[in-house]
Formats: structure tokens, sequence, C-alpha cells
């Protein structure tokens, strides 16, 4: 994930089948956030080890510990979810992240008809990010023009 790699934090991808049932459960506190959209709907989830986010480079020293940054990372990532579905015409809306206790996020799991798991390893500990939702595949229009501004584009509201 380049997202941990604009950070300094050097991040592989757990092979599938390390990835066991007993595993694939968020540490606490994880940063959720709920999207929605005609033929989508769902929830992207993260949690990391604190050691993790402590190893940071770049980022202001928090007092309140490293939660503003779980929400903040959540949030990126969600924004290149976004951007990627933007090109099959899909136009998601995001709630703003907040930080839930797992056993939140597993409940919104089960109400889930699809869920994609994705775990990874740093040297100071491991990053789980879960997708989960109702996702209709028929809504999928593929695009080659991007209906987002390139980088450098200034947008103005």
């Amino acid at each position: 994930m380049e997202l941990f790699h604009f950070y300094g934090v050097a991040i592989a991808p757990v092979d599938t089948g390390d990835c066991r049932e007993d595993a694939r459960l968020h540490i606490d506190p994880a940063s959720m956030i709920d999207f929605f959209a005609p033929g989508f709907c769902g929830v992207l989830a993260l949690s990391a080890n604190p050691g993790v986010f402590r190893a940071m480079k770049g980022l202001p020293p928090m007092p309140e510990g490293f939660s503003d940054w779980m929400r903040e990372v959540a949030n990126q990532l969600m924004g290149k979810v976004k951007s990627r579905l933007a090109r099959f015409q899909i136009s998601l809306h995001t709630e703003l992240p907040q930080l839930r206790h797992p056993s939140d996020v597993e409940r919104r799991h089960r109400s889930c008809r699809q869920l994609f798991c994705y775990s990874f390893r740093t040297l100071k500990g491991e990053v789980f990010v879960t997708l989960s939702g109702d996702f209709d595949d028929g809504s999928l229009i593929f695009s080659n023009a991007s209906p987002l501004p390139l980088d450098g584009k200034l947008i103005l509201f």
C-alpha cells in the first residue's frame, strides 16, 4: 500500500493462505467508514498495531494518541477506493471515519453479502483492512475517461 510507504512505513501483503479465520479480526480500535451509492453500500474498516502509527514519518505529534491518524489513514484509503470505482461510473458517498470496537465492525460484516479481507505486515506490527457490503456487479460500467480531476488540477467549490 503506497499510502503507508508515503509515511515511511514498509508494508507487505500477507499471503491469503496465511489469513486464517481467527486472524481475520480487527484490533481495538478500528477505524470504520460507511459508504453508499446506487448498487453499492458497505463499510471499509482499518486497524493496525499502534507501533505502525508510531513509526510513521512526517506526522505531527498527537497528544490524544494515534486515533486521529487511524481515521485519517482510513479516510485516505477510502479516497483511493472511490477513485478506482469512479472509473466504473460509481460515485460513492462516504460518511466520516469513526473509531469503533472490533465487535461493531464484525457485526456489520455479518449483515453484508460480500466481505474482502486484506492483511499486511510491517516491522512494527500488522495492518488489517476489510471491505464489506452489498455490491451490484451489474452496475459497473468501465469508462476510460476519469470523472475525477487529475493531480494538480484546481477544484473550485
